[in-house]
């Protein structure tokens, strides 16, 4: 299953990533995150894995992410290695313009069970974690919004 979701924020690249890559800080704008732990000594590159107990559909998982892209302002990959949440995602940021950035957000999730999981992830799922997904990538914009207005390199 593959999800995807877009959204503009009125802050530059490095203010965005300063945000997404806060590891800790996830649960204030990831909505089904309810806390994130960084398992390796490393906080940065390629190699860091985080455990982040997830909200999914009212049970609790636990999602671990391994990065697999580090490109600083531009792109952050992971790969989970949960047991319920497999596959792969990224967060890509482009420039759109002065002191904007078009966050895109992209997940392509291996649901268990077959053909039964596809359907079901595509049927009952999707359509939930999309609203997820594009309120908490509003909720990343905000706060890069937010802190960049108030660093006093902003202008």
């Amino acid at each position: 299953m593959r999800l995807e979701v877009v959204q503009t924020a009125a802050a530059p690249p490095e203010a965005v990533w300063a945000v997404l890559t806060d590891w800790e800080r996830q649960p204030e704008w990831m909505l089904d995150a309810k806390a994130v732990e960084v398992l390796t000594p490393e906080r940065t590159g390629v190699g860091v894995t985080i455990r982040c107990p997830t909200n999914l559909m009212g049970a609790t998982v636990q999602d671990i992410m391994r990065v697999t892209a580090w490109e600083p302002q531009r792109r952050l990959a992971v790969v989970h290695l949960g047991r319920i949440i497999t596959g792969g995602g990224a967060f890509d940021l482009d420039d759109d313009g002065p002191g904007r950035t078009r966050i895109t957000w992209w997940e392509e999730i291996d649901p268990p069970l077959g053909a039964l999981g596809e359907w079901g992830a595509s049927t009952l799922v999707e359509p939930v974690i999309r609203r997820i997904f594009a309120r908490s990538l509003r909720n990343l914009a905000g706060l890069a919004e937010a802190e960049h207005a108030a660093s006093p390199t902003a202008g």
